[in-house]
């Protein structure tokens, strides 16, 4: 019950009011907006919240600065320096990192990131569906988020059988001024060792665009000899290139919401450990033009992969059928696939339509009975007797895992 005041008037359970601080660098803005929905959604859900964003406004705005200087009760930021955590920390400002980088030798603070392995992982199976059987990795090997990645998709390949090629090009170790050109010269250098028809995965977006360019530079057509993959989903990057950039989505709204509510805890007095770190996995990659149409070693095999890949979303595809579509005879295409991808044309059949399966368990909460009337199974125990046969896993373990279990 809410007390009474000298005045006669009720006086409310007053909650203490917040600010609270929120800093992205220039270069992740065009993913990192995605951030706000999750974070709003919390804040606006019955807490006292004043929240300040460092946005410039063409001077329209007093400008906010977001520094060591800065004061408030709360930071959600983006990467931060040793001297700004050292002054936090002694303000007793509350700081959530979401960011997997930290200062080496500073303070550190709880995160709240995208999973950067399945990051890699989700890049590895899509690359795989391509029929390829040579893959590498664009890497920064000074950044933790690369490295991350990195071990979630060379793991995920080694699971099948496949080496992954690692380019190292240390961007983040270049001064500004030569960044670009040194990036470009290196590039180049390393790209030219790529055995075509490859697979490549970028750290992220931007080093995707840079990836593009060099191959074009060196004469590699981009997707038929090297589909590229890079993370992110920035709006920007990835619809302005030529062709159009497939992208692990980041999961924007999700980090958001859980970041706010862990800085929430903290304001209000929860210890939470500096090493906590909680990890969210993307929901899905947005297939686009730069990991399309691959050109196999065999075009026989190319024109059959391509045939499975245009009808695997909505029904199953007989072998006859792809004989028809490949024009050749059962016994040919089985030795050109067998020769080309060390496996039969049933088993790629299968495999590509199990990850279809996989990608509408993990990235919708659709029942069984919905998935299978979408992808034309005859009924939910059709598809869970494929499921099982293929995965070895039921779907509503592999659903439960999160899809982290060894798939195709």
């Amino acid at each position: 019950m809410p007390g009474i005041g000298k005045s006669g008037v009720a006086i409310r359970d007053l909650k203490k009011r917040y600010r609270v601080g929120i800093r992205l660098l220039d270069w992740s803005q065009g993913f990192g907006y995605r951030l706000f929905p999750g974070i709003l959604e919390v804040a606006r859900s019955g807490h006292d919240l004043d929240l300040v964003f460092e946005q410039p406004s063409g001077g329209d705005i007093a400008p906010i600065r977001i520094d060591e200087d800065w004061e408030g009760d709360g930071l959600l930021v983006y990467r931060y320096t040793a001297k700004e955590a050292k002054s936090w920390l002694k303000r007793g400002i509350k700081v959530v990192n979401l960011s997997a980088e930290q200062p080496a030798n500073g303070p550190h603070f709880p995160r709240v990131t995208l999973d950067n392995e399945a990051a890699g992982v989700m890049a590895a199976r899509h690359l795989m569906t391509l029929g390829l059987r040579r893959f590498a990795f664009w890497h920064d090997p000074h950044r933790r988020y690369s490295m991350e990645r990195l071990d979630g998709y060379r793991r995920e390949l080694k699971r099948e059988g496949f080496e992954t090629q690692v380019f190292e090009i240390p961007s983040s170790h270049y001064a500004d001024h030569e960044r670009a050109k040194r990036n470009e010269m290196l590039a180049w250098k390393l790209l030219a060792k790529l055995e075509t028809p490859a697979g490549l995965f970028a750290k992220d977006d931007i080093s995707a665009v840079c990836a593009m360019q060099a191959l074009a530079t060196l004469g590699l057509r981009c997707p038929e000899d090297v589909p590229l993959v890079g993370v992110a989903d920035d709006a920007i990057y990835c619809h302005l290139t030529r062709p159009a950039l497939s992208s692990v989505r980041f999961p924007g709204r999700s980090i958001g919401s859980q970041a706010m509510q862990l800085l929430i805890s903290m304001m209000n007095g929860e210890l939470v450990s500096d090493d906590t770190r909680i990890r969210i996995p993307p929901s899905q990659l947005a297939v686009r033009e730069s990991s399309g149409l691959v050109e196999l070693p065999d075009e026989v095999v190319t024109k059959a992969m391509r045939f499975i890949r245009a009808t695997a979303q909505e029904r199953g595809v007989s072998v006859d059928e792809l004989c028809r579509a490949a024009g050749v005879s059962r016994e040919l295409l089985r030795q050109r696939f067998q020769h080309t991808l060390g496996r039969t044309p049933k088993e790629e059949i299968d495999r590509q339509r199990a990850q279809v399966v996989c990608n509408f368990l993990r990235q919708t909460k659709w029942t069984i009975d919905r998935i299978a009337a979408h992808l034309g199974f005859g009924a939910a125990d059709e598809l869970c007797r494929f499921f099982k046969r293929t995965m070895e896993i039921t779907p509503g373990e592999y659903r439960r895992s999160g899809g982290s279990t060894r798939s195709q």
